[in-house]
């Protein structure tokens, strides 16, 4: 069934595969690598939370999708092809900011370099609304568990360009190299856009719905959430994302504090974190398909809680560098399957809609850059 899928529909999972690339390459670019080059040039901890706050439109997703929808259908049916417009603009837009972001290595307006993020995260954003549309309206509710799977491996080996590569460069090259050569990796997403045919972008259950008024847009939100329960939703979604977004972009820094260097937080983190990622998404794909969406959430949530208890152990014990190896990877492990799991979950929720898809989306990025910046104030004041 899956090797069928794979070969009816090659080119839309790769464009979902380097979609979800960039992704990670964003996300981790910025809130790992970024921050561990900050950290080096002597910026606290708090003073890097605070400007990753610039990945705000992470969490306005929800804003910005009735209007990349309504492009869509605008042009549906005319010679233009919006959606590899919009691709291909995005894509343009991350690539010349990201290669910038090196320029900050040694000085530089930390409020200048919060612009570019806040550019580069509002292009990526527009990336994922473009991908979503593509996964919730030309694959069937089935295959979510699948496609949610290639989306964790593209967004996995994204982290890894981003976090392990760019370090890699940086050693030799320094960061400003890095990031331009790490960037270049958008050319395989522009790559992707170029092979998709027109014809693919056709669906039955694309119908004419466009929102015309924030009034109605509104309207909708609060049936939605009146018929499935905000409260439980937004518990179920900070369940998902409390954990992982605290351990995940303090991780950096809290290596740099343990006396971890460059080199080796790359090697544990990323080059051997790239497998426990990658396998942990094969493994969640698989156990969706044998137990469904309700156990794996509450098996999710069981994982997260070792993942707290094993970064509270590290804060509390002196450990060896084997240990942390394989203590870090766990994590990544638990990271990769509640990724896996999260993305499906909202995926079957929005019920094909994008513009619900990005609401819930939106709620788990607006949790995860709430938490971080909390957490970077913790250490500022604390420990």
């Amino acid at each position: 069934m899956i090797l069928k899928l794979f070969r009816e529909k090659f080119v839309l999972i790769s464009f979902i595969f380097f979609s979800s690339l960039l992704s990670g390459l964003v996300l981790i670019g910025i809130c790992s690598s970024f921050s561990l080059m900050l950290s080096e040039r002597g910026v606290n901890v708090s003073t890097i939370t605070n400007i990753l706050l610039a990945t705000i439109p992470y969490s306005w997703k929800f804003a910005i999708s009735p209007f990349i929808k309504n492009l869509i259908l605008k042009y549906d049916n005319t010679k233009k092809d919006i959606i590899k417009i919009i691709s291909y603009v995005s894509q343009f837009v991350l690539f010349v900011g990201f290669s910038s972001l090196g320029l900050f290595e040694k000085s530089g307006s930390l409020f200048s370099a919060g612009m570019i993020i806040l550019l580069i995260v509002f292009a990526v954003s527009i990336h994922d609304i473009i991908r979503a549309h593509i996964k919730l309206v030309l694959f069937e509710s089935k295959d979510f568990g699948f496609i949610s799977a290639v989306e964790n491996t593209g967004f996995r080996f994204g982290m890894f360009i981003a976090g392990a590569c760019i370090i890699y460069i940086a050693n030799s090259k320094g960061w400003f190299g890095a990031f331009i050569a790490v960037g270049l990796s958008v050319v395989f997403a522009t790559l992707a856009t170029l092979f998709m045919k027109r014809e693919y972008l056709k669906a039955d259950v694309l119908q004419d719905d466009q929102i015309r008024s924030l009034k109605i847009y509104a309207l909708i939100c609060f049936d939605f959430f009146k018929k499935y329960g905000l409260f439980v939703l937004v518990c179920v979604i900070l369940s998902f994302k409390m954990t992982d977004s605290c351990i995940s972009v303090l991780k950096p820094m809290f290596m740099h504090y343990l006396g971890i260097s460059r080199l080796a937080f790359a090697n544990i983190s990323h080059l051997f974190g790239i497998f426990s990622m990658i396998v942990s998404g094969i493994a969640a794909g698989v156990i969706l398909y044998k137990i469904g969406i309700e156990k794996c959430i509450k098996l999710t949530f069981l994982m997260q809680m070792l993942a707290s208890l094993i970064f509270m152990y590290f804060s509390a014990f002196k450990s060896d560098i084997l240990t942390i190896t394989i203590l870090v990877n766990i994590s990544t492990f638990i990271f990769g399957f509640s990724s896996v799991i999260f993305r499906t979950f909202v995926a079957q929720e929005s019920k094909r809609d994008v513009n619900m898809y990005t609401i819930l989306l939106s709620i788990g990025s607006l949790i995860r850059i709430g938490s971080y910046t909390f957490a970077g104030a913790i250490v500022d004041n604390y420990s």
